[in-house]
């Protein structure tokens, strides 16, 4: 698969905080990012908890190379709760999750957000 098909720059805007970069990776959960690049534009409100910061994204899917450990910029969707998690640092999840992406810019946005703040996932 091309480079340029598989990966999938975002840009991630909080309200009032600021903005971030990152990319879906097809690679790493080829039909998770399949169906969240169908759902692009994601506008949802954030849900801080206890080391990463959940995105409802009504998404029903299982799990597709599941893990338990993720490392700092993880952008990873939790099936349990049908949402995207993004890690501001490494953390053992609660569950299983497939990573999906990671954040290449600007990590330290989700660090200390408020539960609700309005966010934007968009393709660029």
């Amino acid at each position: 698969m091309a480079e340029s098909l598989a990966r999938i720059k975002i840009r991630i805007k909080i309200a009032g905080v600021g903005h971030a970069l990152g990319e879906l990776n097809r690679l790493t959960a080829p039909l998770t990012v399949g169906d969240i690049v169908k759902k692009l534009p994601i506008n949802s409100r954030t849900i801080p908890s206890q080391g990463c910061v959940s995105i409802i994204i009504g998404l029903k899917r299982g799990v597709e190379k599941p893990v338990n450990q993720v490392e700092p910029g993880t952008i990873a969707y939790w099936p349990q709760a049908g949402s995207l998690c993004i890690y501001p640092s490494a953390t053992r999840t609660f569950g299983p999750v497939n990573r999906v992406g990671i954040i290449s810019s600007n990590l330290e946005i989700f660090r200390n957000l408020k539960s609700g703040s309005r966010i934007l996932i968009e393709a660029i």
